[in-house]
Formats: structure tokens, sequence, C-alpha cells
């Protein structure tokens, strides 16, 4: 073995000291020029931190739509006037159909399940808001649900005292209800509220039972009802003059798929409305997998039109961060000189440049996610909305930061390793 060969554990030593030397030669330029070291970073941490937060946000709105498809219930339909999920991008599209369209009534209810009743679990709701009160203490603008007895079947509500609403009660138009958790703790803080009596509107209502809590959205609760029958809100509120909403779940003993229900729901009510084949449904039929499937969409557009404008944030900050390195080459061309003059190759200049750039951009993409982690949990407490930091953001954030050092430490690092080092040593 020749004098000049090395082992492979002494090349590995070197390069590894090498490295380490680099990275001590990167952390004292970048400490030198504190200043101006600190104001690229910065434009980092905005660029890295608005990707994080774009991409949370788009989650959290994802997340928020699955959780209202889940509320709908599994294998549940839901037939009403017009709903927004078919028309995207044209509200007054939307506006226009829950003015010509015509109501969907009682009478539709019971045509539908004369039709489909024997497969279908059909139930009905409608709202208004009215202040409720008991003795002195009042809430206003609480919804007032009219609801068939079978509510419980069509939905996630669960009851936590007294009993639900009956067919006996629906039947006769009883003035009786069930609470929402929200409106049960404020009027009855101390007391349970079954078999007390409070007002809606001009309307008095005896209680008979209150739902567990729901919980809230978007900082909304979700617990400000009161059910009560649909006919007492039928003699109430005159229902038939307003439409309602249908909601629709295969019977247990009619084995049925969930796939099935949507088209069994829409042939139904096309009959109930008398629609010959080739009329367009005047109606909006809505499940589960749809409200899904609209959330792709929505978030999908989101997505397109404000990643490009995010990425206009990192290329601001990839061109600080090029003035930053191509002053530091021109502020160091001496000291390049002096390392060229003792054996450093130009391949050893360009990647202590390259390392000087990912350093600084690695350390605006690592507070720039620590910043938007914080927006995050402070936009959580403050709203209440379910968005969260995903952990792909996080990573596509280090990455981005990352890439965005190299590709625009590439051109100082190469100035630098291009130049005289006779040239270089001259240089004041």
């Amino acid at each position: 073995m020749s004098g000049e060969e090395q082992k492979p554990g002494n090349t590995n030593r070197a390069t590894g000291q090498q490295w380490i030397e680099a990275l001590h030669i990167a952390f004292d330029a970048i400490l030198s020029s504190r200043l101006r070291s600190s104001l690229t970073i910065i434009g980092v941490i905005i660029g890295v931190a608005v990707v994080a937060l774009v991409a949370a946000l788009l989650e959290g709105a994802q997340q928020f739509i699955a959780d209202q498809a889940a509320g709908l219930g599994p294998g549940i339909a839901r037939i009403e006037k017009a709903a927004f999920q078919d028309f995207i991008g044209d509200a007054q599209e939307f506006e226009l159909a829950k003015a010509r369209r015509p109501d969907i009534t009682i009478d539709n209810l019971k045509a539908l399940g004369d039709r489909i009743g024997d497969r279908l679990e059909i139930g009905a709701l409608t709202g208004a808001a009215l202040p409720v009160r008991f003795g002195n203490q009042f809430i206003n603008g609480v919804t007032i649900q009219g609801v068939t007895p079978n509510i419980s079947l069509l939905s996630t509500l669960k009851l936590e005292r007294g009993r639900e609403l009956s067919e006996f009660d629906d039947r006769f138009r009883r003035d009786v209800c069930v609470l929402g958790a929200d409106v049960a703790d404020y009027l009855f803080p101390f007391t349970d509220p079954v078999g007390k009596t409070i007002r809606l509107g001009a309307f008095s209502c005896d209680i008979v039972g209150v739902y567990a809590p729901i919980g809230s959205s978007i900082g909304a609760s979700q617990d400000s009802f009161v059910q009560i029958p649909l006919n007492s809100f039928a003699k109430f509120f005159g229902a038939r003059s307003r439409s309602i909403a249908l909601l629709l779940r295969a019977r247990p003993d009619a084995n049925i798929a969930d796939d099935e229900i949507e088209d069994l729901a829409r042939f139904g009510m096309r009959q109930v409305r008398g629609l010959t084949p080739g009329e367009p449904d005047d109606f909006s039929l809505t499940t589960a997998k749809k409200i899904e499937a609209f959330a792709g969409t929505i978030t999908g557009i989101a997505a397109a039109v404000l990643f490009p404008l995010t990425a206009i944030a990192l290329a601001v900050a990839g061109i600080v961060v090029m003035n930053m390195m191509l002053a530091s080459v021109t502020e160091r061309t001496r000291e390049i000189g002096i390392r060229m003059s003792i054996g450093a190759r130009r391949r050893d200049i360009l990647a202590q440049f390259l390392l000087e750039s990912t350093l600084l951009t690695v350390f605006g993409g690592v507070l720039g996610l620590i910043m938007a982690a914080a927006l995050v949990f402070i936009l959580r407490k403050l709203t209440g909305f379910a968005v969260n930091l995903p952990l792909w953001a996080a990573a596509a954030a280090l990455g981005v930061s990352v890439t965005v050092g190299v590709v625009f430490g590439v051109f100082p690092a190469r100035r630098a390793s291009r130049l005289d080092p006779i040239e270089a040593l001259r240089s004041e």
C-alpha cells in the first residue's frame, strides 16, 4: 500500500471533520452578521408559517364538513327544498331554487311514507327561532325544531334525562318539548327541568326530556335548541305553509345497502311530486358521502388558489436569502481566496455557502412551524374550530424551507466557488 492511500475509516473521519468544520464556519458567518441574518430568517419564518397555517385551515375545514356529514348519521339521506351542495359556486342559482321550488310539506311526508315507508324509516324536521323563557330567565334566538317522534333514530341525538317525544304527543299536538343541553343548563342550572313549563315565544310547553350535549362547531353551540312534535309546530307556526326537511334511513329488517337508500329515496320523492322521466328533480337529496365529496371539491379549489399564493411568500424569502448570500460572498472574497490558496477546492467553497444558506432557511422553517403551531392553538381555543397542524404540512414546510435554501443559495455559492484565488487574495 502506498503512503498516499488512506483506509476507509480514515477517509470517513476526515470527511466528518470537514463537515464539522464547515458547520462551525457557517455558524460563525451567520453570527457575524446578526441583524442581516435575523431579517433573512424572519422572511423565511413568515413564508413557512403562512404555508403551514393554510394547510391547517384547509385540513380543519375538511374535518369540519366531514363532522357535519357524520352528524347526519350513518346511512341517512336528507331531502330538502334546496341544498347548497348542489349549487357549488352559484349562490344566485341556490337562492332562485329556494324561491322557485315547491315546499316539502307534511303531506309529502305522509305520501312518501305510503310509498316506501315499509323499507325506509322516514322522519322530518323544521325550525324557527324564538326566545325561550322560564321565570325571569330567558334566551334569545333559540332554534325551535318541529320533529317527528322517530328523530332519535334518524340523528345522533342521545337522551340524557326524561323521555323522548312520542307518537301520542305528535298525533294529539301536545304542548311538550325536549331541551338541548345548553338550554337546560342555562334555564335550570340547579334543578331537573323535566316536568317544568317554559314559554316558547307566546306558547307554553311542558318539558319531558333533555338531550345529552353535542358540543360546539366553529365556536357556535350545537345544543341551543328545543324540540317539539311536528304537528304541534304546525299548530303554533303554520308548518303547512313552510318547507320541512325529510330524513330517511333503511329499516333494520329491509336489508337495504347504504348505496341503495339514495336511489330509493329519489325514486319515492319523484313519485310523490309526479315528475315524469327526463324532468329534473325539484328537491335536493343529500347523503354523508355527498357532503364529503363536496368538502373535497371545496378544499381542493381552495388549495389550488391558496398554495400558489403562499408560494409567493416563500419566493420573496428565497430572494432575501440570495441577496444576503451575494452580499456575504462580496464581503468574504479575501477569505475565499485564502481558503483556496491553502488547498480548499471549488466544490468545498460551493458546499460551504450552500450549507450557510440552508442553515438559515432551516432555522427559519423550524421557527415558522413553532409560530404556526402557536397560532393554530390560539385559534382552536378562541373559536372551537377543530383545526390542527397536520404532520404532512409540517414535513412539507420544512422540506420547502430546505429547498428554498438550496435553490436560492446555488447562485451565490457558484459565484463564490468560481472566484479566481489570486484576484480574491488581492481583494480588500
